[in-house]
């Protein structure tokens, strides 16, 4: 009987796959005006339930009584147009036509994206803070503090250096140029000594 043994010299190489390592990820949104809509919407939703619970209730009980739309009804009954109808009407059409274009329109994006094959993404107040992390490296600079959006990043430094606002623009903006759109930076300086008599 024969055992065959394998070389343990040159083991099997595995599998590379070249492939990004997972599906990238999708830019994170925000609700928008849609998620104040929404609960308005919900309400009035709400309402128009209890009206007619109340008045299912009311016609399958044997007791007399209206119903509270049957009274809506009797009284607008006989009621001749008035002018205050006609921009009544024009302010639900406008109410109306607001609505299904904040249903439609695309949500606010919150994020910022990172050049990369997976989907990173930054908060603009991570973008702030990596803002300010890049200025405080600069030489004479005190302090600084950062202020970001997607499209525009605010630094307030304090320095009493001469020409340090074009050094830390190019700063922060070598910090943030991995981002697939960089945001705009804007410098202020505060004098140190200046703030000293202001306190």
């Amino acid at each position: 009987m024969t055992t065959s043994v394998k070389s343990l010299d040159n083991p099997p190489t595995p599998a590379v796959n070249d492939g990004p390592a997972m599906q990238a990820a999708r830019q994170q949104t925000g609700a928008g005006r849609i998620g104040v809509v929404g609960p308005v919407m919900a309400l009035l939703l709400t309402a128009v339930g209890v009206v007619l619970l109340h008045d299912a209730i009311a016609q399958a009980d044997t007791r007399p009584g209206r119903t509270w739309v049957a009274a809506v009804i009797d009284g607008l009954d006989g009621s001749t147009a008035e002018w205050w109808m006609i921009p009544a009407g024009l302010a639900v059409a406008l109410v109306g036509v607001w609505l299904i274009v904040t249903a439609l329109r695309p949500r606010s994006r919150k994020t910022l994206a990172v050049t990369s094959r997976t989907g990173l993404f930054l908060r603009s107040r991570d973008v702030a803070r990596l803002a300010s992390a890049a200025a405080d490296d600069v030489d004479g600079v005190l302090s600084a503090k950062s202020v970001a959006s997607r499209r525009a990043v605010t630094v307030s430094v304090e320095s009493d250096r001469d020409g340090v606002a074009d050094v830390v623009r190019d700063t922060v903006a070598e910090r943030l140029s991995p981002l697939v759109s960089p945001p705009r930076v804007k410098v202020r300086v505060r004098s140190h000594w200046q703030s000293r008599e202001g306190n």
